[in-house]
């Protein structure tokens, strides 16, 4: 039987059918990248492998020199830029495409994001944390947004592991949905919309893929995508910003425990995972308010291809319940 469920923040619907298509092997894919014991730890003709350093304008490095374990680059073929900022308006608005976009690399050719060492996978949540901080302070950002594509399918054109970092000019729609959301939530109830939904997941079990000390991992009760998974800080925290040193080891371990899960259980399936964190508030706008708002981590495997429907009505539809994906990936 299929039926609809409303994301509590963002008051959007998805529609869910699990007679269509529900479990693992119903979604028949490639893998998303080639077995890592087949590619190298190094290639000569990478562009973000060591040795080609001078190919790239360089932003940050941990360590600096030649021996780098994650090295920050502006992308070569960037979607904004430094020049301008003007705005125009006749009928439609347009803005110059200022803003920054960097992207994060990791050292190894071969490794996936999933299975880096404790260390690596520290520093590379490191560096997200410190050009956030960096990028937040530019007069003209009001958004940073943190991301990593996986495959073909997920938006990489390569297969050395790296992530992506855009600052923009504005609050994009969908963080701008859920931020209201969070504030409308807020002023209605006294109480941050995410650590409500912390304590429901905890008390109901049936979502909950991994809980820990520090994080919960659980499948959203109304994932726009099959086999969704969500991270969330138990410690109400705002902005990714706040996160503290012992929490950002945990978050890494944790990273770390469902990439694996996802690479083993869906195939090494093409995914998505971003950060949403609360947008700066140059402007002082009160629905950016820290009590109300809670920085997670979304993880979007890319296993299914929208339709019209879902273009045009913007209703997802999902195979796949919440609770089973959950209970799959909690089996060994």
């Amino acid at each position: 039987m299929s039926e609809f469920r409303q994301d509590i923040v963002s008051q959007h619907w998805v529609l869910f059918a699990p007679n269509r298509a529900s479990r693992p092997e119903d979604f028949k894919h490639a893998p998303a990248t080639p077995n890592p014991k087949t590619v190298p730890e190094h290639d000569i003709t990478c562009p973000f492998c060591a040795g080609k350093e001078e190919f790239n304008l360089e932003v940050a490095a941990h360590p600096k020199g030649k021996n780098w374990k994650v090295r920050v680059i502006l992308n070569k073929f960037e979607a904004l830029g430094h020049s301008g900022g003007r705005e125009r308006s006749d009928f439609y608005r347009v803005r110059e495409g200022i803003g920054d976009h960097e992207v994060v690399v990791t050292r190894p050719h071969n490794v996936l994001t999933g299975f880096l060492s404790d260390e690596l996978m520290d520093l590379n949540l490191k560096v997200y944390q410190e050009r956030m901080t960096e990028l937040s302070n530019h007069s003209e950002v009001e958004y940073v947004h943190i991301l990593q594509n996986h495959g073909f399918a997920g938006g990489a054109s390569l297969i050395h592991p790296h992530s992506q970092i855009f600052a923009t000019p504005f609050v994009p729609e969908h963080l701008h949905d859920e931020v209201t959301g969070c504030y409308v939530f807020f002023k209605s109830e006294g109480a941050c919309i995410y650590c409500e939904m912390i304590l429901k997941e905890i008390s109901d079990r049936e979502r909950i893929i991994l809980d820990n000390e520090d994080f919960l991992v659980f499948a959203p009760f109304a994932a726009r995508v099959p086999y969704a998974m969500r991270i969330i800080p138990k410690r109400h925290q705002a902005s990714f910003m706040e996160i503290t040193a012992k929490e950002r080891k945990s978050l890494g371990l944790v990273l770390k425990i469902v990439l694996q899960k996802l690479h083993y259980k869906l195939n090494n399936p093409a995914y998505n995972y971003y950060i949403h964190s609360l947008p700066i508030s140059h402007s002082l706008l009160s629905r950016y308010d820290e009590r109300s708002y809670h920085w997670h981590l979304e993880i979007l495997p890319r296993l299914n291809v929208w339709g019209g429907f879902e273009l045009g009505s913007d209703v997802y539809v999902n195979t796949v319940l919440p609770e089973m994906s959950a209970d799959i990936f909690r089996q060994k």
